[in-house]
């Protein structure tokens, strides 16, 4: 935490390991091994994938589902992060409900979509508990380039990364800087 001055009369604090359990769980645990491999197998692999039109990062969802369905849940990671290099964070956040699983066929016929957000999880989890990023950065060009909102993708290619902010610190929403 930074060294600030709070307003007067606010006194920071600390939660209790019982209230930091109780209010930071996970809304939907992970998926292991063989409920991934079930929940992959329930999805049709649509041709025209409603579910890529409702994801707002178009990830090719059926390819990466089917890459889970055979065993290959460190390739449906590489589809995922190719796309959206943040996939294993929009994985908990995405609020896949309303998007990608409102408009997966199985929802509008049983009423029980795929569980394509936890299998979005799934997959990058395995890549991120093996300690292996799915890219190799390549060597620096030394070019400097404005990027907005590619810097994922410019970092693959090898260049380098500055940001330029309004706010106090840079990295947009985030709060983070990238250097």
């Amino acid at each position: 935490m930074r060294d600030r001055q709070l307003a007067p009369g606010i006194v920071a604090g600390r939660l209790d390991p019982a209230a930091l359990q109780g209010n930071f769980t996970d809304l939907h645990p992970p998926l292991d091994d063989h409920e991934a491999l079930v929940a992959a197998d329930r999805c049709y692999f649509c041709h025209d994938a409603p579910c890529i039109t409702a994801c707002p990062t178009s990830i090719d969802i059926p390819l990466f589902i089917r890459q889970i369905a055979t065993g290959t849940p460190e390739a449906a990671a590489k589809t995922i992060l190719s796309q959206n290099i943040l996939g294993g964070m929009c994985a908990r956040v995405c609020p896949t409900e309303t998007l990608c699983e409102e408009a997966c066929v199985r929802e509008a016929a049983e009423g029980q979509p795929v569980l394509i957000g936890r299998l979005q999880r799934y997959a990058t989890d395995t890549v991120m508990d093996q300690g292996v990023h799915p890219f190799t950065r390549a060597a620096p060009t030394g070019r400097r380039v404005a990027v907005v909102g590619a810097w994922g993708n410019h970092q693959i290619l090898g260049g380098g990364i500055g940001s330029v902010s309004r706010r106090f610190s840079g990295g947009g929403v985030l709060g983070v800087r990238w250097d």
